[in-house]
């Protein structure tokens, strides 16, 4: 079993202009990002990534200017950009309203000697509400970490506002990850995104990236998240699959520098599939990382691809 899944949530892919539209992965409501665990860590997340279900970002097509966008699609039920409500399953949801449980990981708001963290709400289940635990360690963002008793205990050697996450199925050789101030910031990691992920439970903060570069630390892809988001997450394919044409049904089932794009937009995807890994691809480049019948198309609509992303598109059939 997966440590990591970032669910590609809403199989309500619209065909495409090509990718879809983040509103599920590394999705998050008005902060930004994903994660999931499995949802990576997700993630996962994180949303460990983290296996997430929304963060697990579900890709569909806006149908506008032609420009891929990673939707993720939100926690059961989601809400598809057509309007369609879909329920789904996995590490990483994002939120549906709040932070649920006896304390808030924003604030901080434990006795002296605990945190408030993220655990499972029942066994057998990823992180879905917020409780206070004793401090069992001084790790601060990016240490190594381990969490005792399961993976979803909260119950780990990350200090005040982090969470280990990012860890095997034991809960162990993981990350210490920071959780988002009541600003939707990272103090600790100004250079990371906050992204929101199971019901509010998990704000976390996760690095910016480039999915062009892959400058993620080792293990982990650079995936898309919330609307405009790149975060490192656990890389969660297995060797022999997550390459161009495979299926996939969260986002970091794929290879890292891949994509869990609609079924109808990738070449070779089998018919039946979730969705199916495609490569980013520098628009400026041509269609060398594309298969027979693909071209590489702006990530973004025209005009709204943030700083620094203008040139990144993915490997889609055209519309």
């Amino acid at each position: 079993m997966r440590s990591l899944q970032l669910w590609f949530v809403s199989v309500a892919v619209v065909a495409f202009g090509a990718c879809g539209d983040k509103s599920g992965m590394m999705t998050a409501t008005g902060a930004s990002g994903p994660t999931g665990d499995t949802p990576p860590d997700s993630e996962g997340d994180d949303s460990e990534g983290p296996e997430t279900t929304g963060p697990g970002a579900t890709s569909t097509t806006d149908g506008t200017t032609g420009g891929a966008s990673a939707t993720t699609g939100p926690a059961n039920p989601t809400s598809t950009s057509d309007g369609e409500t879909t329920t789904s399953a996995g590490f990483i949801v994002p939120p549906d309203g709040g932070i649920s449980g006896q304390c808030d990981p924003r604030l901080q708001d434990c006795p002296e000697g605990q945190k408030c963290t993220a655990v499972a709400p029942a066994e057998g289940e990823p992180w879905g509400v917020n409780t206070c635990v004793e401090i069992m360690g001084e790790g601060v963002v990016g240490d190594p970490c381990d969490v005792q008793e399961g993976k979803y205990t909260g119950i780990d050697n990350c200090a005040l506002g982090n969470i280990c996450l990012l860890t095997d199925d034991e809960g162990k050789d993981g990350v210490c990850v920071e959780f988002c101030d009541t600003n939707d910031a990272c103090p600790d990691t100004p250079t990371a995104n906050c992204v929101v992920y199971n019901d509010g439970s998990l704000p976390i903060c996760l690095g910016s990236c480039d999915p062009l570069v892959q400058d993620c630390p080792e293990g982990q892809g650079c995936y898309n998240s919330a609307g405009d988001l790149f975060v490192c997450f656990k890389e969660s394919a297995m060797p022999g699959e997550g390459g161009a044409g495979d299926e996939c049904q969260y986002i970091n089932q794929c290879q890292k520098g891949g994509f869990c794009a609609a079924t109808s937009a990738v070449a070779n995807c089998p018919p039946m599939s979730t969705g199916c890994c495609t490569p980013f691809c520098p628009v400026s480049g041509g269609n060398g990382p594309c298969q027979a019948g693909e071209e590489c198309t702006p990530f973004f609509e025209m005009g709204m691809a943030p700083p620094s992303y203008e040139d990144v598109g993915v490997c889609v059939i055209p519309a």
